[in-house]
């Protein structure tokens, strides 16, 4: 009865939300993308563990112009701390973050080199787990066409990304998912913020970006598991009552492997 009831929330929400933007703003940019992850850790004690988790985006579907092909290569690395106390688990990657942007209307390159800070919490209790996934999302540098000079490209702007999640078991290897994200950027680089703000720029001040997820984690055998999910991502500019000026559909599919080296 529970795991019926969670899939109808999560069918119900799914409509209402891939509705509402286009009932809204029919003109709004909208564009389709694939998007995936492969991620591996290992764990070194209980306590530590390394991840590496490659991750490209390729946009199939675009309502103003041709799609883009791959528009985005990205690379997290880094250590992670894990504590338990009881029933809530405390986690806290600290990870490098790249981020590379073929351009292809134009034949250019353009990147960002960043640092995450993110702590999270995992709540469970019997079948059903809450999460809340904080990412101070660090700029330090940025390289693109707008920004001329070393100084400029060497700056500093935080964006935080706001997480939570339930989840909810259904055997021992599948578990339905529903989640919100919301970007909210804290600091504006001096230099840079009346020339461009965004990616790939530095971020800017205000709601900027919403993501709602939906979708499953299916664990393959022990240690390697599949996360398939649908992404509705809505852009907003912080400048104009957050007007919706953009809508992003994704399928985004992770594959997770964990390896214990202790």
């Amino acid at each position: 009865m529970v795991a019926r009831c969670m899939l109808n929330v999560l069918v119900v929400s799914l409509l209402s939300l891939s509705l509402s933007p286009a009932t809204s703003a029919d003109d709004t940019h909208t564009e389709g993308q694939l998007w995936l992850y492969g991620n591996i850790t290992g764990v070194v004690t209980p306590s530590w563990a390394y991840t590496v988790m490659p991750g490209i985006r390729y946009e199939f579907a675009d309502s103003l112009e041709d799609a883009g092909g791959v528009t985005m290569y990205e690379l997290f690395t880094g250590p992670m701390f894990t504590h338990r106390f009881g029933q809530l688990r405390f986690r806290l990657p600290l990870w490098y973050y790249y981020m590379g942007f073929p351009i292809s209307a134009t034949n250019d390159y353009f990147d960002s080199h960043n640092l995450e800070l993110i702590p999270m919490l995992d709540y469970s209790w019997g079948r059903v787990t809450l999460s809340s996934r904080s990412i101070f999302h660090n700029k330090l540098y940025a390289d693109n066409s707008v920004f001329a000079t070393e100084s400029q490209r060497n700056g500093y702007s935080l964006l935080l990304r706001q997480m939570l999640q339930v989840s909810y078991a259904l055997s021992s290897t599948l578990a339905v998912t529903l989640a919100d994200e919301v970007f909210v950027g804290l600091v504006e680089d001096e230099e840079t913020n009346d020339m461009a703000r965004g990616e790939p720029f530095f971020e800017r001040e205000g709601f900027s970006m919403n993501r709602v997820y939906a979708g499953a984690s299916v664990t393959i055998v022990p240690g390697i598991s599949v996360a398939p999910q649908y992404v509705l991502e809505t852009h907003h500019d912080p400048d104009n009552d957050s007007e919706l000026t953009r809508v992003r559909h994704y399928l985004f599919v992770t594959l997770n492997g964990v390896v214990n080296l202790f």
